[in-house]
């Protein structure tokens, strides 16, 4: 039997306005994805596709425009501010940029803290030692707590924002591209670091990220998303080994390899142009501009969210037909 999920996106859709103007974009358009208990569940994409808007719904920083988002089989919304308060704690986000998430008028032991002074159920004495219990755990020095940002490096930020999500013990963390601003040798300390941290506290992890190697390396299941929508979803393994989705493909084919161009066997698919305005995508299915293998069809109509195997789901009309590039 399956684990019932603890956050799940039903159908969400998210607009928004652009200024001066009547136009509205539709940043994620149509999203429904489950995240079970310790699961990692990875979204990649090209900029702009709406991964991170999307990680921001689940953790309430962006209502849905259309859809449901529940938390446990609780809708967040329907709570009073009071309780949505108190219930926003289980869920927090660990951002792309170190610098930016914290304030520079803080030491950064002060910022860790925060989040346990405005919740209040503390006295002093036991924030100050879990402050320092944390920094310990993610790799810090005690006497950093009296450190201002600035006197920090990119991955010693980065480690103090991870501490400050797990000071009120949440049960889902989202991560924001949060390795991308990184040196490539601490992105691997801090990727092992997340591991060991959702083994000792049974941690359930989004992580967004436009790397696929990045998120192959830690997640058990990977969403791709394109200009608003999912394209293919599935456990990591299926989609490292046999994506379906011309651009899954293509994501995979980028990824860079540790040997010579000559004894490599699978050739790079190069996309051609950028991807097309979110004020007027395309009709049918949105990645038919780029595609390699795009017919008549992928113009007309838009290509049903169909299931090709145990918990792999691809939107595209030739899924599982490529051969050779060719449909």
């Amino acid at each position: 039997m399956q684990v019932p999920p603890l956050l799940e996106v039903k159908d969400v859709s998210v607009l928004f306005r652009v200024q001066g103007s009547r136009q509205r974009v539709r940043a994620v358009d149509g999203v429904s994805l489950a995240v079970r208990p310790r699961e990692t569940v990875g979204i990649i994409g090209e900029s702009g596709s709406g991964k991170s808007t999307l990680g921001r719904i689940m953790v309430c920083l962006q209502k849905p425009t259309t859809g449901q988002l529940t938390h446990e089989g609780v809708d967040p919304y329907r709570l009073s501010p009071a309780q949505l308060c108190r219930h926003r704690r289980d869920y927090q986000m660990v951002f792309q940029d170190p610098n930016a998430s914290l304030n520079p008028r803080l030491p950064v032991g002060a910022s860790i803290r925060e989040p346990l002074d405005i919740e209040g159920t503390l006295p002093r004495s036991e924030r100050d030692a879990r402050v320092l219990e944390l920094m310990e755990r993610v790799g810090l020095h005690r006497e950093l707590a009296y450190r201002y940002p600035h006197e920090l490096s990119g991955g010693q930020k980065q480690r103090v924002n991870i501490a400050r999500a797990l000071t009120c013990r949440p049960k889902v963390i989202v991560c924001d591209e949060a390795v991308a601003a990184l040196d490539v040798s601490i992105q691997a300390d801090v990727l092992n670091l997340l591991v060991e941290l959702q083994q000792e506290f049974g941690l359930t992890y989004v992580f967004v990220s436009h790397d696929l190697g990045v998120v192959a390396h830690v997640s058990d299941t990977i969403a791709v998303m394109y200009l608003g929508k999912l394209m293919e979803l599935g456990p990591s393994e299926v989609l490292m080994n046999g994506p379906l989705h011309p651009y899954t493909r293509a994501l995979l084919s980028a990824e860079p390899a540790p040997v010579p161009p000559s004894m490599r066997t699978q050739k790079r698919i190069i996309l051609q142009g950028e991807i097309p305005s979110p004020l007027n995508p395309p009709s049918g299915c949105r990645f038919r501009t780029r595609c390699p293998v795009a017919a008549n069809r992928c113009a007309t109509e838009e290509p049903a969210w169909k299931q090709h195997g145990e918990n792999h789901w691809v939107a595209c009309h030739f899924a599982g037909k490529i051969q050779g590039g060719t449909p």
